[in-house]
């Protein structure tokens, strides 16, 4: 399918911008362009959707989070644990505060959006440690967020799909928190970046000129997993993991992202290991979705599929998951 227009739009004035490479600039300058896109696609008309509660917390002192509260006389709603995009180096709780606003009305849900460490300054384990930690927190005290931990969702795009995967395989190990279903939106499975370089895979047929590049995952791999060592652990890679006795999953792939084919396989894997798993194939999009709603109707059509998907999950018996298109 061709490029969505309105994407590509984006994506040819975004060209007219000369280019520094990002490994170039300090990691904070590169989290300001990062946000400032953001904003400049919100638009200046944006408001931010009201919630009956949206407020900050600290989990032990040492993990921000900001909750989402949609409705403040509905008991027991799913609740879930949301890690943003970034490559483990940009995006914050304001990047994602649009998406993660959406997600608590839309599912409806309460949503716990987690400010895990980013790197270079905190590398690998530092962000999935403090998702992991949030999740615990989440499933301990859903009941006093009005929420239902039988109802457990770990949500997250790209490097936050990462971490969501992650999340699901030390559930696993650790023998709870219980997941209900694992939601990951264009995700990073595989920080060796081989699995999309092999011919005819999306890194040779999409890493320039759609956004995210491959340049742009090596630096973010780098300064993530600066022991190459860490990049085939389960919890950095977990394309590379035993995927069996995992929770539903929702994998979202776009047809003309570099971590397109990672996550097509990712799904694969998982359908052969026995796992539900709901696919879905969006053409003609980017990297980015999620967040890129307000300048794409096919876009914000792809992040209503997705949550959805999730919607569906969430509602039904964990058995009831059985939709397998990989």
């Amino acid at each position: 399918m061709p490029l969505d227009p309105q994407l590509r739009a984006m994506l040819e004035r975004a060209a007219t911008v000369p280019a520094i490479p990002l490994s170039q600039l300090p990691p904070a300058v590169v989290r300001y362009g990062f946000l400032a896109s953001i904003l400049a696609w919100l638009g200046e008309d944006y408001e931010p959707l009201p919630l009956a509660e949206v407020r900050e917390h600290t989990i032990d002192g040492a993990v921000p989070v900001r909750i989402y509260r949609p409705d403040a006389t509905t008991p027991s709603l799913p609740v879930v644990a949301f890690a943003h995009a970034g490559g483990w180096v940009l995006g914050d709780l304001e990047t994602h505060d649009e998406v993660c606003r959406h997600l608590s009305h839309a599912l409806p849900a309460v949503v716990v959006a987690v400010d895990y460490r980013r790197a270079p300054e905190h590398p690998y384990p530092a962000a999935i440690d403090d998702y992991w930690a949030a999740v615990c927190w989440l499933a301990g005290h859903a009941a006093e967020l009005g929420g239902d931990a039988g109802r457990l969702a770990v949500i997250g795009d790209s490097a936050g799909g990462n971490l969501a995967a992650a999340a699901a395989l030390r559930a696993r190990e650790a023998g709870g928190p219980r997941i209900a279903v694992q939601a990951l939106a264009y995700p990073t499975v595989d920080a060796t970046l081989d699995c999309g370089a092999q011919e005819g895979g999306s890194y040779l047929t999409c890493g320039e000129g759609y956004g995210l590049t491959l340049s742009m995952m090596r630096w973010f791999v780098d300064s993530y997993l600066p022991d190459p060592a860490d990049r085939t652990a389960s919890d950095a890679s977990p394309l590379f993991a035993d995927l069996s006795g995992l929770p539903p999953a929702i994998v979202a792939t776009a047809e003309y992202d570099p971590l397109r084919t990672e996550g097509e396989r990712y799904a694969h894997r998982l359908a052969r290991a026995g796992v539900a798993v709901t696919h879905l194939e969006l053409d003609g999009l980017v990297h980015g979705f999620l967040y890129q709603t307000r300048i794409s109707h096919a876009a914000d059509r792809a992040r209503e599929a997705f949550i959805g998907a999730v919607r569906e999950a969430l509602g039904s018996r964990l058995g009831d998951l059985t939709e397998a298109r990989a």
